[in-house]
């Protein structure tokens, strides 16, 4: 209904001279037959005349169905082609970057197929080398086979003598075992290695010096050195028969130990007497405890007077013996020495203290005998006898005197002896050849 009314209302304005032509006679026609009733002709009319009117509008509406499609169509179409040719312009320039891109690579293929190639030559090249390379190696090495085969036991014999040569020098002229046995257990290790069987019996001649060697008793050096260092300290310490500037006090320390069990004595009685010189407060408490205390004061008077002088008698003696002192000696001038004479002897004695720890250290009997032997005449003679520091050190000194520095050595003659035995029959057997 909605559709008729707006196909009559685009009919009513739009009606053309020759619609209003076409009705006129209709109007004209009216009055003729106005004697016919108007109820029963009126509807029919204006349905006809409505069909007449909305005939032409269908045809206007499809006109502008088609008008609409055909703006919609063609835009759509504008669009389509737009984005078409936007599309193509893009396929073109990526077709571009990826033609750019292709000849780029064909480029660096054609690069790295040439670095292949010189590559390839350059590892045939590199296997021809290596070929020709083992093929010298291999006629080296069968070279050197051949000129060892008979070079080697020569060889070996050279570097066994060299150490055994080796091992007798460090005890003959070094008395050093240790380095001995080291020398020895690598030639016993080269032959080892080796496994000859002509070297059978330098082998076993090695084994029984190397035996001998790890017997050997050694030389207990720290011990001895421990020693030598005390007898230096009571060289430094002990009294000369002479005052010196490290004891200043000689002769009143020997008088006094000579005076000692008559002081005493002396003494004892002084302590005795000495409770009976009380203060005066306690006198009468100690004449009524003394069981003498009937005595006459003539003759406490009388016994006092003789512990008086038994004091002063004493003293006085004390006194004399360090003024003059009797001593027994062997030398005479000893006594004859001054106090820089002194420091100067035990100076030197110090000194042979150190050669005979040297002649230790290098394993030297001769020169340790001796200076042990200086040493002992210069305590002997020199030195205060009844010191108890001389009488040490004298002691020490003949305790290490009767030390020995250094050990029976063997030497290496068995080994050196199979050894030429070795030379002696390589050079039959080149001679025989």
């Amino acid at each position: 209904m909605r559709g008729n009314d707006y196909n009559t209302a685009m009919t009513e304005p739009n009606s053309s001279p020759q619609s209003s032509a076409q009705a006129d006679p209709a109007k004209l026609a009216t009055p003729a037959s106005s004697s016919t009733p108007a109820s029963s002709s009126t509807p029919e009319y204006a349905s006809r005349l409505r069909r007449k009117s909305s005939s032409p509008s269908w045809s206007v509406t499809l006109m502008l169905v088609f008008l609409l499609l055909a703006v919609v169509i063609g835009a759509g179409a504008w669009f389509s082609q737009k984005r078409f040719d936007t599309a193509g312009r893009e396929v073109a320039n990526q077709v571009q970057v990826f033609t750019a891109q292709l000849v780029e690579t064909k480029r660096e293929a054609k690069l790295a197929l040439g670095l292949v190639e010189s590559q390839a030559k350059l590892i045939v090249d590199l296997q021809h080398s290596l070929a020709e390379s083992k093929s010298q190696f291999e006629g080296l090495e069968e070279a050197w086979a051949s000129f060892n085969q008979g070079m080697e036991d020569s060889m070996l014999a050279n570097d066994i003598d060299r150490l055994v040569t080796l091992a007798s020098q460090q005890l003959r002229l070094a008395s050093n075992v240790n380095n001995a046995v080291m020398a020895l257990e690598t030639a016993l290790s080269t032959l080892v290695r080796a496994d000859r069987p002509r070297f059978a019996a330098v082998r076993r001649a090695i084994s029984a010096d190397l035996d001998r060697l790890r017997s050997v008793p050694l030389v207990d050096v720290s011990a001895l050195s421990v020693r030598l260092e005390t007898l230096s300290t009571l060289i430094g310490r002990a009294p000369l028969l002479v005052p010196d500037a490290a004891v200043p006090k000689v002769a009143a320390l020997s008088a006094d130990a000579a005076q000692a069990p008559a002081v005493q004595p002396a003494a004892a009685q002084v302590a005795a007497a000495a409770p009976a010189q009380v203060t005066p407060l306690g006198v009468s408490q100690s004449v009524s405890s003394d069981p003498l205390a009937g005595e006459a004061w003539w003759d406490i008077a009388w016994r006092k007077s003789v512990l008086w002088s038994k004091a002063v008698a004493v003293f006085v003696a004390k006194e004399l013996a360090s003024v003059v002192s009797i001593q027994r000696v062997s030398d005479a001038s000893a006594l004859l020495m001054s106090p820089e004479q002194g420091t100067q002897l035990r100076a030197n004695l110090r000194t042979r203290v150190l050669t005979a720890q040297m002649a230790l250290l290098m394993h030297q009997p001769s020169v340790w005998r001796a200076e042990i032997a200086s040493i002992e005449a210069s305590l002997a003679t020199r030195y205060d006898p009844k010191a108890v520091d001389t009488v040490t050190a004298l002691r020490l000194v003949r305790e290490l005197a009767s030390a020995s520095v250094v050990a029976a050595l063997p030497d290496m003659s068995d080994s050196i002896a199979a050894l030429e035995a070795v030379r002696v029959q390589e050079l039959n057997k080149k001679s025989e050849n």
